[in-house]
């Protein structure tokens, strides 16, 4: 065995410095390109042969600084293979884009990465190569896991403060946004009074008070302002350092409004849910409010960092990775769930690694954590924060009425269920006769969002109430106090 990782070690290694050769040795044969390194080359190929991208969307990828990218691309634009744009909206972000020559440049090293193995490969029979791909892969993804350990360079877990923007958390807990009501200004403002960051779920946050039913938005919105200011208001005269946020569904009517609504009301952090939040920074473009989305992939992570360094010269400054344990509408459909179930550690070492590209973006776990012990489990893959909803749910200060915490209390493990959302995803739930004659029937055609209203309005007939896998691991009622104090004492 010992000789055979000796040997992988060797490949590796031997491999890396063999292909940054072959690169500068086919840099130096290409006449009309042997004027760049091989660095600048891959400069050129960060930025692209799309549309110009900005200074820092360049440097993200390359995971170096902007001040070092710009001494790069002063050289590259003496050489003629980069040209600096003014953005057309704003003349202070500077974009770059590749000359005639930057893009000769690019298409030539692509071609020699798939000229070189293509004919590396060429003689390996289908099964050999398909199995080859898997094996560096599984190399690969540990790599990529055993460098999430190592992320922030402590040896060992520990509750340490972190930066959102431009405020710094104290205790890297968040609790979820949990909507209807749920998590308004009593529990959020608790979280904050404790040092962590409390959300108001702003999800239909209107049900139950006077004038909802005539007219849901305008009920909505007045809650969120009214519950927004109560909960910082409250924060500040316990003399609480934590922070207090607003969660809302991306994928529903009137966002512009909800976020305007909260951001005036003084919430420090924007939380969105639902859906790929392409176009967040257009509705808050005040820094001093952190917008932190929540992803379930690193492809979605990609997507939003790529779309706002390019449109907006900002990127998101946290990510909250939800995984496949968390409560209510999930991001995979039923035959998706045990694969990533399997492979959710995976993926959200690769989401890490790919936060690594930025200065200061701190990745939040959710989904599943209902003890210090999964907290630090979740550390060991790269998490900086903890995301808890169920946790929450069963305190004193929780905003649910009485009846809806009891259910948590009274639940099992055998109580919780997935049941089909309309949108064909899964949604884990508490048993209700409701959520019994959807799984029964297999109907999907059902409104989610009233649903959920009914459920912590107490119609269970007609209801559904949210919860995560760890729903039935509760057995007593708590205080926030109770949580925070598990989660940062130090086990002997």
């Amino acid at each position: 065995m010992d000789k055979e990782v000796r040997k992988i070690n060797d490949i590796l290694v031997n491999l890396y410095n063999l292909v940054l050769k072959l690169e500068e040795d086919a840099i130096r044969k290409d006449s009309s390109h042997n004027n760049v390194s091989i660095k600048e080359v891959h400069t050129l190929v960060a930025i692209g042969t799309g549309r110009p991208k900005t200074m820092t969307h360049v440097a993200n990828i390359l995971g170096i600084n902007v001040s070092t990218l710009t001494i790069a691309i002063n050289r590259l634009v003496k050489k003629g293979y980069v040209k600096r744009l003014r953005d057309e909206k704003d003349r202070r972000i500077v974009k770059v884009e590749l000359t005639e020559d930057g893009i000769s440049a690019v298409r030539a090293h692509e071609e020699f990465h798939t000229s070189m193995i293509s004919e590396a490969v060429a003689g390996m029979p289908p099964d050999e190569l398909k199995q080859f791909v898997s094996s560096i892969d599984n190399i690969q993804q540990f790599l990529m896991m055993r460098s999430a350990t190592y992320h922030n360079g402590a040896e060992s877990f520990s509750m340490a403060p972190i930066k959102l923007g431009n405020h710094e958390l104290p205790v890297p807990l968040v609790q979820a946004g949990m909507s209807m009501g749920i998590a308004a200004s009593g529990l959020a403002s608790a979280v904050a009074i404790e040092g962590g960051l409390g959300l108001i779920g702003a999800l239909e946050i209107g049900q139950g008070r006077p004038g909802y039913e005539e007219n849901r938005l305008e009920t909505n919105l007045r809650t969120v302002r009214e519950e927004v200011s109560r909960a910082r208001k409250l924060t500040e005269e316990a003399g609480g350092k934590g922070l207090i946020g607003i969660s809302i569904m991306w994928n529903r009517p009137h966002v512009d409004k909800y976020i305007e609504t909260a951001v005036k009301a003084g919430a420090q952090v924007i939380v969105t849910g639902g859906a790929i939040p392409k176009d967040l920074p257009k509705y808050c473009s005040d820094r001093n409010v952190a917008l932190v989305p929540t992803v379930s992939s690193k492809r979605a992570v990609s997507a939003i960092m790529r779309t706002w360094t390019q449109k907006y010269n900002r990127t998101p400054d946290a990510f909250i990775f939800q995984g496949p344990q968390a409560a209510g509408l999930l991001g995979f459909r039923m035959e998706q769930l045990d694969r990533a179930r399997e492979e959710q550690y995976r993926t959200m070492a690769a989401v890490r690694a790919e936060l690594s590209k930025l200065e200061n973006c701190p990745l939040i776990f959710g989904g599943g954590i209902y003890s210090r012990e999964d907290a630090v489990r979740a550390y060991q893959y790269g998490a900086d924060g903890y995301l808890l909803g169920t946790r929450f749910v069963t305190t004193r200060e929780c905003d649910a009425p009485e009846e809806f915490r009891k259910l948590y209390l009274n639940c099992s493990e055998n109580d919780v269920t997935i049941i089909r959302s309309p949108m064909k995803t899964s949604v884990r739930v508490l048993s209700t006769p409701f959520a019994g004659r959807l799984d029964k029937e297999g109907t999907e055609d059902y409104d989610i969002v009233e649903a959920a209203v009914r459920g912590v309005q107490g119609d269970l007939e007609n209801g559904l109430v949210f919860c995560s896998e760890t729903a039935g691991r509760t057995d007593r009622l708590e205080t926030v106090r109770d949580v925070f104090r598990e989660f940062t004492t130090l086990k002997k």
